[in-house]
């Protein structure tokens, strides 16, 4: 399939899904509202009757990060065992939610749970973060810059390859096993699908649009044999497989294979069984998919019948185990990292490769 052709078939996929999906146009976004784009009365809407028998997992308490309701975004595992995660403070400006809040860190913790400030990188955006094998630290900002750091946290510099000027608004990214860096850009609307995934060369000197005419593209993973790319258009509410040629270098096939409830989707992984694992923000849950994309269970957050720690951005696995580590945070309750088993040992980061 050439360029145009995927285009077209990938442009004709997503409006035709999405327009009888959601059924209307949605307002332009800008970047000081992308990231509190969901409206809070559609905070944690009941589970659907479709899914209230699906088995729930239950989570543990691992860490409290803060005792107040601190934004926690992409998380990563480094070759030490340390755990990382994306912070964004309150304030400065609480009118603008979620997207207001300026000050914003990449914490480190160590296995036995010390936390420390890894990188700050106040008026970045920073909102995911992935590690290169070489231990880089490559982040995505809202703010529209892609960042590289050293392993120790220093020598934060942009990434400086655009295609046309974008990404404008990155926002998740994964490393494939090869060594390019795949970034959604969480633009767009139902009308005028301008988001898209952008895929980086191994050495960063060039960057091409690789899956084009999205919705607020978010979430991204590789399914385990890399043929199948998953993505979740969050103010969509659409969840998307990718199917990808022998290759891998060109999009197949392009499906919105399920249609969540309430706000959209954020954070993506997978496990060994082909299992994904969709962070839902603002609602306190995660979806676990089996590898045709039908839901087989849930994590519960503690709480979020109440309220508490809704924002449950993303979802990590400890590298070789089945173990799985979910943020979630609220206005009561605070700031936590919590841990659940997965169906299966997740599967391997590029970093860990």
């Amino acid at each position: 399939m050439s360029n145009s052709d995927r285009r077209t078939f990938l442009k004709s996929a997503v409006q035709t899904s999405l327009a009888a999906g959601v059924g209307f146009a949605l307002p332009g976004l800008t970047r000081s509202s992308l990231a509190f784009a969901q409206a809070r009365e559609d905070q944690n809407p009941p589970l659907p009757p479709n899914e209230l028998a699906l088995p729930q997992i239950k989570p543990e308490p691992w860490l409290k990060i803060d005792d107040r309701n601190v934004f926690l975004k992409g998380m990563a595992f480094d070759r030490k065992g340390n755990l990382t995660v994306v912070a964004a403070y309150p304030g400065p400006d609480p009118s603008k939610g979620l997207a207001g809040r300026l000050d914003r860190s990449i914490l480190s913790i160590s296995p036995d749970k010390k936390v420390t400030t890894l990188i700050h990188q106040p008026g970045l955006r920073m909102t995911d973060h992935a590690i290169h094998k070489d231990g880089r630290i490559f982040i995505a900002c809202l703010s529209g810059e892609v960042m590289v750091a050293n392993p120790d946290g220093s020598d934060v510099k942009p990434v400086p390859v655009k295609v046309n000027g974008k990404p404008t608004t990155p926002s998740d990214l994964v490393f494939d096993s090869k060594g390019s860096l795949y970034v959604t850009d969480f633009t767009g609307r139902v009308d005028n699908p301008t988001g898209g995934i952008y895929r980086y060369s191994p050495d960063f000197k060039s960057v091409e649009l690789f899956g084009p005419n999205l919705v607020t593209p978010n979430g991204i993973a590789f399914s385990h044999d890399e043929r199948t790319i998953w993505t979740a258009c969050s103010i969509a509410k659409k969840v998307y497989r990718l199917d990808l040629d022998a290759d891998g270098k060109t999009v197949k096939s392009a499906e919105a294979v399920y249609t969540v409830t309430g706000p959209g989707g954020d954070g993506i992984r997978v496990d060994m069984k082909g299992n994904f694992y969709l962070a839902m923000n603002f609602q306190g849950r995660i979806y676990v998919f089996d590898k045709t994309g039908k839901p087989i269970a849930l994590v519960l957050m503690p709480g979020r019948d109440k309220g508490e720690l809704l924002s449950t951005t993303n979802v990590e696995f400890k590298p070789g185990t089945d173990e799985a580590y979910a943020v979630g945070a609220g206005d009561t309750g605070g700031t936590w990292i919590y841990r659940f088993k997965g169906l299966a040992k997740g599967v391997p980061m590029y970093s860990h490769m």
